[in-house]
């Protein structure tokens, strides 16, 4: 439960707070651009309150309780409605595509979503288990897949595919973190159902995969990002454990695919569309090598402080 008590002293004046227990993982600031933003530290705060009236209005609201449901250490609160209203998660992002909130502390506050197809519906990484957000999963057609991008991010899998008797998807080099995973990639790519591959994707871990579906939509966990801050793709240097050098190769095999949208498990999701994903991307590799990690680390609004 949020704490009142333990309210950040930047919170603008009004009923929308985040207390100072904030994991630096970025997830509220994703949902509430503008109304939630960061101290020197990375610690959430309220910079604004949502406006009074009007339809704006209501989308900031929303947009905060979207933010409050994301939260992995529930640190967001409102003084005047407690309660969350129903029907803030699961929520639709593109076609298809539905961001299921309930971020996980464990996961250090990485988004999760589930993608609908006929007959098999996907979960990607996962979030929280929890009793409603496993309703709304019913009532969408449960799941049939669970593809976890790398061992950071495994957070609940095991209920969610108790749950549906679920496949479960990972890279070798990071299946100790899922001993239940039914199904292990190794350094080629996997169909795991017509229009879904598993893309090894090594860097940020040694066993880390993308998934690249339909021929448009990749989701990249820990790989890759939409930093909106800075309105370009972007990596996370200092959360690179693996090889930095990797990564860079990574990109460039990446820049091959043809992507519409980017959904990442940090940082925000963003249609890209083919033609602008093919040169950010075809000059992302190089540029990663010429900097190199540590430099990167220090450009402005490169990394959000997650970890």
């Amino acid at each position: 439960m949020p704490r009142p008590d333990k309210a950040h002293p930047h919170n603008a004046a009004g009923p929308w707070y985040v207390d100072d227990r904030c994991i630096r993982c970025d997830a509220a600031r994703n949902w509430a651009p503008g109304l939630i933003d960061a101290d020197a530290a990375g610690r959430s705060y309220v910079a604004r309150q949502p406006i009074d009236s009007g339809q704006e209005s209501a989308a900031q609201e929303a947009a905060m309780w979207r933010a409050a449901a994301a939260c992995p250490t529930k640190s967001i609160g409102n003084r005047r409605i407690p309660a969350e209203p129903p029907g803030v998660f699961p929520y639709r992002l593109a076609d298809g595509v539905i961001a299921l909130g309930n971020n996980a502390l464990s996961s250090f506050g990485a988004h999760s979503f589930l993608l609908q197809r006929p007959n098999s519906n996907l979960m990607i990484d996962s979030p929280r288990y929890n009793r409603p957000l496993a309703e709304s999963v019913d009532s969408l057609g449960g799941i049939a897949h669970i593809l976890l991008s790398h061992r950071d991010d495994v957070a609940d899998a095991d209920r969610w595919a108790e749950r549906y008797g679920a496949r479960v998807w990972i890279g070798e080099a990071d299946s100790d973190a899922a001993p239940y995973a039914t199904d292990v990639t190794g350094d080629t790519i996997a169909v795991i159902s017509p229009g879904v591959l598993s893309i090894p994707a090594p860097g940020h871990t040694k066993g880390h995969v993308v998934y690249h579906i339909d021929d448009k939509f990749l989701f990249t966990g820990d790989t890759l990002h939409w930093n909106h801050r800075r309105g370009e793709l972007d990596v996370f240097p200092k959360q690179t454990f693996f090889s930095w050098a990797t990564l860079a190769d990574t990109m460039d095999k990446l820049a091959s695919l043809p992507v519409e949208w980017i959904f990442p498990g940090h940082g925000m999701w963003h249609h890209i569309g083919k033609p602008e994903w093919k040169r950010q991307m075809t000059a992302l590799g190089s540029a990663m090598r010429e900097l190199g990690q540590q430099h990167w680390s220090h450009r402005p609004d490169t990394t959000y402080g997650w970890y």
